[in-house]
């Protein structure tokens, strides 16, 4: 049996086809820019494989959504960007939505082993590729910090017996080029004379903070539980603190192959509670206004 797994990243897309066994068998590059113009050609070279599961690229997170279930709701909710643009992410699921063995995997906030009160006014916690990230570790480790850093963001993904308790998304944490958290100030300000874009959030960091709250928060959460602090990701060298493997694959899209491993009865089902999850991640949102975010998306 072979089992794939996609990662969508930012700057390429990598696919993983694995055995039962966990094996590597293949694995691709194709850049990011290619996606969304010729999806449909990455969608047959999957398929072609034949696989018995596919973890898909999931964005933002669904908990183990079949693709043939996935409609213009699900795939606002997995990308979180405006429904009359399009994007690589969209392009792709619905490109991948006639597979009825694909299914989305959830991201941190949907976790049902993350206590409900760290998630209050949170959505990014960590990503559906971190939690891959994390899952690809998880095989190796029990418990773990995991710092992914990447050339555009940064995630921290906390592993405690097996169960991921807690994340910090690349939209919460400075990245080498993303901000990170925008300060209450600065959010008022702009959304009262200017206003708030993909661009806001995803520009203009400062790699010498982000360095620094990296630290702050593994190294923290590191000595409070007793847990190795693993370093992953294309920037994982701009670290000097952890342990770091060299891969020469990028872990998020083995990590999400080994889900579909597991979703599929391969070795790795064994890991497959590690997925426990339900909800959205537009349910915990507690902000004043947020009600009339929520109309709008139901309708």
């Amino acid at each position: 049996m072979i089992f794939a797994g996609v990662d969508p990243g930012s700057e390429s897309y990598a696919i993983t086809f694995v055995d039962e066994l966990g094996r590597i068998v293949e694995y691709y590059e194709i850049p990011t820019d290619l996606i969304i113009h010729d999806s449909m050609r990455l969608v047959k070279l999957i398929r072609d494989k034949r696989p018995s599961a596919i973890a898909l690229p999931s964005g933002h997170g669904l908990p183990l959504v079949k693709a043939s279930k996935i409609g213009e709701k699900e795939i606002f909710l997995l990308t979180l960007a405006d429904p009359q643009k399009e994007g690589p992410l969209r392009s792709f699921l619905r490109a991948i939505i006639p597979e009825e063995n694909a299914f989305t995997i959830p991201s941190v906030i949907e976790l049902e082993s993350v206590p409900e009160y760290r998630k209050i006014n949170k959505i990014d916690m960590g990503t559906a590729d971190k939690v891959a990230s994390a899952f690809f570790y998880r095989t190796i480790f029990d418990s773990f910090v995991l710092i992914e850093i990447g050339r555009h963001f940064s995630s921290i993904i906390v592993v405690k017996d097996g169960k991921i308790i807690d994340g910090f998304g690349g939209t919460e944490i400075p990245g080498l080029i993303s901000p990170g958290c925008i300060d209450g100030e600065i959010a008022y300000l702009l959304c009262k004379y200017s206003r708030i874009t993909k661009d806001t959030i995803y520009t203009q960091g400062e790699e010498k903070r982000s360095l620094e709250i990296l630290r702050i928060i593994s190294e923290w959460y590191s000595e409070k539980l007793d847990l190795p602090i693993i370093v992953s990701g294309k920037a994982k060298d701009k670290i000097d603190f952890g342990i770091k493997f060299e891969i020469k694959y990028k872990e998020a899209s083995v990590g999400a192959a080994f889900i579909a491993n597991a979703i599929g009865g391969g070795i790795f089902r064994k890991y497959i509670d590690m997925l426990n999850s339900s909800g959205t991640v537009l349910d915990y949102v507690r902000l004043k206004g947020w009600e009339e975010i929520t109309s709008l998306i139901k309708t």
